[in-house]
């Protein structure tokens, strides 16, 4: 193939030639777009916002254990209808109060809970596992993006050696239809020996056709999923295909186990339900709390009084409140919580079936991938022999025009089989990494 590899430079530049004026080109090889996809990608963007706002929702879990604290302040205007009072104890004659009585009054409070069942520990621990779940969710989208990438790059690069084939194809019809064209002219070949080509020779040109427009499609869609302009007409290296690979079955499934998102988010939704079971089984207990509170009462109508007018009590004490309704309430719940507990516990278990089938389907395809290849390798050496054996009896007439292209139609689909299977096989490969929960390059 090395001679294909040459072409390829070639086939390229004769491609995006046109484009040069009017487009931008770029070389790019798989780990230079992964890293582009990365650096783009729309939807790990939205990840990071996830785990923000989870990060943000952790923050307001920890600000709940602070004191609550309230401040109020208000004008009030009275009308007194009984204008005498007498309090026994503070005052030995009645007071005589105005019948139009202003007044500013505010408040001031502060609530220290001391003990609340542990909400606000299990509140804590809750969101700082959905910040764990949250970037696991963003692991396991860029293991999507860089999949994604990958098989749009090795769609692109199928496309590009199909073309590079179709190319040489060519040439060689070219060539062969030149020869007959003289063979005609000197009366050693028929009319319909010249048709015959011409009409391969149409073929391969809708081919080539259908193949470039495709290119086009493949082009436009990696510009999208890189991130890049529109119009760039993107170069690929040689690929180094996957079909030397040796995965170990063994090794995959351990990797998978420990690797799969699937696995990890099913620990931390049990971490959360073991959490839920605690705090419903802790609302049975009553809450207590500390309290501050001053108040600020002037009765003359001006803000700032005078002659010692005002009224400053401070206040402190300690509440408790127990919902005893939790004692019979509760329970239920509580089953429904310890229920779905071991709902995640079977759930993990079908979820490990599940991993071990698909890892299991993608190491045997794996295999049928290079095992194809060797089949198609031979098939090749067979084909050009086919094609040397069949243009020597040709060129002593032993066979016709037909037998002669249709020994040249083998070989180039032998290649074109040949190189699809090298790229079928290296998709398969990727195909094992992402059954593992991790995908390297």
């Amino acid at each position: 193939m090395n001679v294909i590899r040459k072409l390829a430079g070639a086939l390229c530049l004769f491609f995006f030639a046109a484009f040069a004026t009017s487009a931008q080109t770029r070389t790019l090889n798989l780990e230079e777009a992964v890293q582009l996809g990365i650096q783009n990608s729309k939807q790990l963007k939205r990840s990071q916002f996830a785990i923000d706002e989870a990060l943000a929702r952790l923050d307001q879990a920890k600000d709940a254990r602070l004191p609550d604290a309230k401040v109020g302040f208000q004008y009030l205007h009275a009308l007194m209808l009984s204008r005498l009072i007498s309090i026994p104890g503070v005052t030995k004659d009645p007071v005589k109060l105005p019948f139009d009585f202003p007044a500013y009054v505010g408040t001031l409070s502060v609530t220290e809970p001391i003990f609340a069942g542990n909400k606000f520990k299990y509140a804590r621990q809750s969101a700082d596992l959905m910040v764990q779940m949250s970037r696991l969710d963003a692991d396991k989208d860029k293991e999507d993006v860089i999949y994604l990438v990958i098989n749009s790059y090795l769609n692109y690069d199928k496309i590009l050696e199909n073309q590079l084939i179709v190319a040489q194809n060519m040439q060689d019809i070219q060539g062969k239809l030149e020869e007959i064209t003289k063979y005609e002219n000197q009366g050693l070949a028929t009319q319909n020996d010249v048709l015959r080509y011409q009409l391969q020779k149409s073929q391969m040109q809708l081919t080539e056709i259908e193949l470039e427009n495709n290119r086009k499609i493949a082009n436009y869609n990696m510009n999208i999923v890189l991130g890049l302009p529109d119009s760039t007409q993107i170069i690929l290296p040689p690929v180094n295909y996957k079909v030397n690979e040796t995965p170990v079955f063994t090794d995959l499934v351990q990797l998978a186990e420990t690797n799969r998102r699937e696995l990890q988010d099913l620990g931390y939704q049990s971490k959360i339900a073991d959490i839920n079971i605690k705090k419903i089984h802790d609302e049975r207990y009553p809450t207590l709390s500390a309290t501050g509170g001053m108040y600020y009462i002037n009765p003359t109508g001006q803000v700032i009084p005078t002659h010692n007018n005002l009224i400053a009590p401070i206040t402190l004490g300690i509440g408790a409140s127990w919902d005893i309704g939790t004692l019979y309430k509760n329970r239920n719940r509580e089953r429904e919580a310890s229920l779905q507990r071991q709902e995640l516990n079977t759930g993990r278990e079908q979820a490990l079936d599940q991993i071990h089938q698909e890892v299991h389907t993608q190491f045997i395809q794996y295999e049928q991938a290079l095992e194809k290849i060797k089949v198609l390798q031979v098939a090749v050496s067979q084909a050009q022999e086919n094609e040397r054996i069949t243009e020597s009896k040709f060129r002593n007439n032993l066979v016709n025009t037909t037998d002669r292209i249709d020994a040249q139609t083998l070989l180039y689909e032998s290649r074109v089989n040949l190189e699809l299977a090298k790229s079928d096989a290296t998709v398969a490969y990727y195909n094992i990494l992402r059954s593992t929960g991790k995908i390297h390059l």
